[in-house]
């Protein structure tokens, strides 16, 4: 019974050195531009690890500008993190599913919250170690001012356009 477990313990550390060994760092941004009822700019720095070809995980910090129709502003900050799992990829495209939760900090209403969803995105390889991607599609459940409201396909009517660089 000993070897077994021996052996068992000897096979998860041996598969655990080699997914720490093919870890990537990388750092990037997006910025993004949508009309839903009112038009909102924001732009997203963040970092993170790519464990492999099929996992990540990252966080970040972002700045979101709101302005609505009777000329009230919004300007707000927001930070988060994320898992990225891509299902499918070839040597140039890359499909990505990310699970994401943020926390919005907007105290220039008093308003805070957090969201909480997936969203769908588009990755292009450029090189080794340059990628551009797009954001599109999230779904999810934003919580603000003590109101509970979905989030379903915000980006329809705007875009989110991004880089990623890998150490």
């Amino acid at each position: 019974m000993k070897k077994i477990v021996l052996i068992l313990a000897l096979a998860v550390l041996s598969l655990t050195g080699q997914r720490l060994g093919a870890q990537t760092p990388y750092v990037g941004g997006s910025l993004t531009l949508a009309y839903v009822d009112h038009f909102t700019f924001n732009q997203h720095f963040f970092g993170g690890y790519e464990f492999n070809d099929k996992w990540a995980v990252g966080g970040g910090l972002g700045l979101d500008v709101s302005t609505f129709g009777n000329g009230h502003g919004v300007v707000g900050g927001f930070m988060g993190a994320y898992v990225r799992f891509t299902p499918w990829h070839n040597d140039l495209l890359y499909t990505d599913i990310k699970w994401r939760t943020e926390l919005l900090l907007q105290d220039s209403v008093g308003v805070s919250g957090a969201d909480i969803g997936f969203v769908g995105s588009l990755r292009f390889r450029v090189t080794n170690h340059f990628d551009v991607f797009t954001d599109f599609i999230p779904v999810g459940v934003r919580y603000s001012g003590g109101d509970t409201y979905p989030l379903i396909g915000i980006l329809g009517n705007g875009c989110s356009l991004g880089v990623l660089y890998r150490f």
